[in-house]
């Protein structure tokens, strides 16, 4: 028996007609369009925000929530400052309706990942490389 022989696959027809492929592509390049968009849109913002939401962070970094917070707790990640703002809860007497005491609170807005920290971090690590030459 010879090699030629031994190794021979056998020869198929294409079961798609060009005439599908086109078809095909004409049905599906609309929804390709619109993930690349999306998709392009998201890096774009990802790229010009100054901040951003831990669980945005997490998703993009592709970190767990729990590792995300220990790197805010041992100072890898910085948080963004965000607004505080003072409530004032007044605790009435159920029987009276009278006034008895006011609670002062700070409210402190969604905590945010400071970017640009971040960024900067990055970018003085690889200068500081020495794998990568200037």
């Amino acid at each position: 028996m010879s090699q030629e022989i031994a190794n021979a696959s056998p020869q198929f027809d294409s079961a798609i007609s060009p005439e599908l492929v086109a078809e095909l592509v004409k049905a599906l390049a609309p929804e390709f369009n619109r993930a690349i968009k999306d998709a392009i849109e998201l890096v774009a913002s990802v790229q010009m925000a100054p901040t951003m939401t831990k669980q945005e962070f997490a998703r993009i970094n592709n970190l767990s929530p729990s590792l995300l917070e220990k790197w805010i707790a041992n100072g890898v990640v910085l948080l963004a400052p965000t607004p505080t703002s003072t409530v004032t809860r007044a605790k009435k007497d159920k029987q009276t309706g009278e006034v008895i005491g006011q609670t002062v609170m700070t409210k402190h807005g969604n905590p945010l990942i400071n970017l640009e920290a971040w960024r900067e971090k990055n970018r003085q690590h690889a200068i500081k490389c020495r794998y990568i030459k200037p």
